[in-house]
């Protein structure tokens, strides 16, 4: 994309306090980056990477207020003094709040606007928007207004606009939260040819498969760094992944599971090495079925009719003619690229939006005849923003204030709120301020004012989305205590490992339309179906396809069907 060559990035002892933070964001940072070379930034949520992204593109310390110490130099030129609209030419940045970057009335203005600002002639400022819509893959929503768009989306079209300008150097801040496995997966290539063409690039990221393809890992924690290597070092060892909060990579955990001192890292790499260690399936074990073949299902608690919708001022509908029933007790997940309509499907289930045609009934009832307060107390609904839901200023009013408009008694309500934050992991929290919290807890804050009502279905939307591997594990283990108590779960996600460990039941969506509704394991051994809506299977279950015809869903299920290749089958021994 740039004709720019690319520029190295220093930085020398930065630290950074925030105004009124009791402690530093960053602590004595040091860090080097080459020209043109491609470095993944890892941590938990709340290391510092945001701020360091910040640092790098000089809105820390232009327009943050805070203590700032040490310095940040691009091309060895020192950014002290220099405004950001200056530095912004050489160094691009996508935000981690990538929706506060959109601001024009369509999709070709947005990625013209910054030429625009720069004063870029026109013919050349044609070339660029297309060539980076192309990139992101948007060239066919030309006069789209973003608000029209879905998340993901959003983010392709934010990032579209960063590249336009030919920036030297790209910081990215989480890239790849709102897109689905197929655009993850052109992201990662638009990245690696942005690397050949001599763009030096920063991604902070949560994902930890695609820092594979990165030159270089810096991990932070607490504000310090503590890694700087090949990425390679650190995912090859799963217990380093966790202390430094990152979800370790499957392949190198199953080895560590099954007691192997090989780190293999890609699924062919590891049915190699099984082989060689002599080790296969055994075919009994496999064919016992898990927890995601057992479950019968319940009564019918949500049904859709020949449901359709159109947005106003779309030209074509988000929905068509969708035929689903949610039934009592289920653990079901909606999957689909972006712009499928998952969102849209999800907002029906609760009442948020009403059918262009078609009939949606919950509990037996047409939602469009239900009062507020009557949906409320049947389907719960989490935003995958949870500030958008969030709104108290502590703990305890945000989780009360559901079950309080509900028209309960105030004992009732001090009860449930009780019970939702011992649920949640929040109990002693009450008097807290949601908003200083991190994202992951005013996730958590959000989904016990979700459960205070006390709702026979809750729908979460991309409920691990900017959290940390350790974080998007616990919110998924959270939703199965959940699940396994009682309560019907309904996740709208693209993190498909998330999907095949714990869901039960796969519908998968596609340009509005519902194109399969099965189990997650029949979805995940359908190569073909796969392909056509844009998922990628874990790599465990890329693994075991390898190791014969079996589709594991997890490490703990793969590992359980280990067995030496000629030693004897279970069940077998005398």
């Amino acid at each position: 994309m740039s004709r720019r060559a690319g520029e190295s990035v220093e930085a020398n002892s930065v630290s950074f306090t925030y105004r009124g933070a009791d402690r530093p964001a960053l602590d004595d940072v040091s860090m080097h980056l080459e020209a043109g070379e491609l470095a993944y930034l890892m941590g938990r949520t709340g290391a510092g990477k945001s701020t360091l992204c910040l640092c790098l593109n000089g809105v820390i310390p232009t327009m943050q207020p805070g203590e700032f110490s040490g310095e940040v130099q691009v091309g060895g030129e020192s950014l002290r003094g220099r405004p950001v609209h200056e530095v912004a030419e050489r160094v691009g940045m996508l935000f981690q709040d990538f929706e506060a970057q959109l601001l024009a009335s369509d999709v070709e203005r947005e990625v013209a606007f910054g030429l625009e600002n720069a004063g870029v002639p026109r013919d050349e400022m044609h070339r660029r928007v297309t060539e980076a819509l192309t990139l992101v893959g948007l060239q066919d929503l030309r006069g789209r207004e973003p608000s029209t768009l879905s998340g993901g989306q959003k983010q392709r079209l934010a990032l579209a606009a960063v590249l336009a300008p030919e920036p030297s150097v790209l910081v990215l801040d989480e890239p790849t939260t709102d897109l689905d496995p197929r655009a993850k997966l052109e992201l990662t290539e638009v990245l690696a040819e942005l690397c050949q063409r001599g763009v030096t690039m920063l991604v902070a990221e949560h994902e930890t498969p695609d820092a594979l393809g990165a030159q270089k890992l810096i991990g932070l924690s607490e504000g310090r760094k503590i890694v700087d290597g090949r990425p390679e070092a650190l995912l090859r060892d799963p217990d380093a992944c966790r202390r430094l909060g990152i979800l370790p990579l499957q392949m190198p955990e199953l080895f560590a599971r099954l007691g192997l001192t090989d780190r293999p890292l890609t699924p062919e790499d590891a049915a190699e090495a099984l082989t060689a260690h002599g080790l296969t399936l055994d075919e009994q074990r496999c064919r016992r079925p898990g927890a995601s073949d057992t479950t019968t299902a319940g009564d019918p608690l949500i049904e859709l009719e020949g449901v359709s919708f159109t947005y106003p001022n779309a030209q074509v509908p988000a929905l068509r003619e969708i035929d689903l029933t949610i039934h009592e007790g289920e653990f079901t997940v909606i999957l689909g690229e972006n712009g499928a309509g998952k969102s849209t499907l999800a907002r029906h289930l609760n009442g948020l939006l009403s059918p262009t045609s078609g009939v949606v009934r919950i509990a037996g009832r047409d939602a469009r005849e239900m009062s507020v307060v009557d949906r409320a107390r049947e389907v719960g609904y989490l935003f995958q923003n949870p500030d958008h839901q969030i709104f108290a200023t502590t703990v305890r009013e945000e989780v009360g204030f559901g079950p309080r408009n509900l028209g309960l008694p105030e004992d009732t309500v001090n009860r449930r709120v009780a019970r939702a934050l011992e649920v949640t992991e929040l109990a002693g929290w009450e008097d807290r301020d949601p908003f200083v919290l991190t994202k992951g807890e005013r996730q958590r804050v959000a989904l016990a004012s979700v459960l205070a009502c006390e709702p026979r279905v809750i729908v979460f939307d991309e409920p691990t989305t900017g959290l940390d591997g350790m974080q998007q594990r616990a919110m998924m283990d959270l939703l199965a205590r959940l699940n396994a108590a009682g309560q019907t779960v309904v996740v709208i996600t693209h993190c498909t490992w998330a999907a095949a460990e714990y869901a039960r039941r796969a519908i998968v969506l596609d340009d509005g339309r519902l194109t399969a509704d099965l189990s997650t394991r029949e979805l995940f051994a359908d190569d073909a179906l796969l392909a056509q809506t844009g998922q990628v299977a874990p790599p465990i279950t890329r693994l075991s396809r390898l190791m014969g015809d079996h589709t594991m869903l997890s490490v703990d299920e793969f590992a359980a069907c280990v067995t030496e290749a000629r030693g004897p089958r279970s069940g077998d021994e005398r």
